[in-house]
């Protein structure tokens, strides 16, 4: 069986890199009891595949990631384990079995829904911040630099920035920002490039922490949940 989890990293586990949630989540699954399966060869693991990484100090309320069983489980007996191997880990929302041939999340393109909450500077206002986010998505390209094997190169990262909306501005200098991104084999953009390209932009709004609401993946013109395979 090829089972696939859709799951939240709350913010008790936010600081975890990418690398460290997967090696936690491959031992979450061992200590689930369930029939594995490995990986081949002489240094064998759990077989599992992650989903898009979260940046560290990002809470993601709809991640997933795929393992593999041998033979048939049935999925509320998977749900139960998991849920008690990965209690105060991550907070497992719900399992499905797909198809093996199906292709892995990450193989394919997506859209990711993020909520930045952040703090206006003095003297912004909703308005000046909605027209500033207007003109950054008017723009036909938006370079950002940086480093690569030691050198300094620009990007142009104005395709990976789909939609940008002021949700809530308060008076107590609370914001929240819609951002979504493109994510794709060929690159994306940083959670920081986006803050910087913003104040650059004159925007004075300082993030204080993200939230990736939504994974969307694309097919053509079609967006779907990872779920719906």
């Amino acid at each position: 069986m090829r089972i696939r989890v859709n799951f939240e990293r709350p913010e008790e586990v936010c600081y975890i890199g990418h690398v460290d949630l997967t090696r936690a989540i491959a031992r979450g699954l061992r200590r689930s009891g369930l029939p594995l399966r490995f990986t081949e060869g002489f240094n064998e693991r759990v077989k599992v595949e992650m989903g898009f990484p979260l940046s560290v100090g990002m809470i993601g309320e709809d991640e997933y990631f795929d393992f593999y069983i041998e033979g048939q489980v049935d999925t509320a007996q998977v749900l139960e384990a998991l849920n008690k191997a990965f209690k105060n880990i991550i907070r497992i929302k719900r399992v499905r079995e797909v198809p093996f041939n199906a292709p892995s999340i990450t193989s394919m393109d997506a859209i990711l829904v993020h909520f930045v909450y952040g703090t206006a500077e003095e003297g912004e206002s909703e308005k000046h911040l909605e027209d500033v986010l207007s003109s950054i998505l008017k723009k036909e390209n938006i370079l950002v630099k940086r480093k690569s094997k030691g050198r300094i190169k620009e990007k142009d990262v104005r395709e990976f920035i789909k939609e940008l909306k002021v949700l809530k501005f308060e008076k107590s200098a609370e914001v929240v920002i819609l951002a979504s991104i493109l994510f794709t084999k060929h690159g994306s953009i940083k959670i920081d490039e986006l803050e910087k390209i913003i104040k650059e932009h004159g925007a004075g709004v300082q993030f204080d922490y993200v939230v990736r609401k939504k994974t969307l993946l694309l097919k053509g013109e079609r967006m779907f949940s990872p779920w719906e395979v």
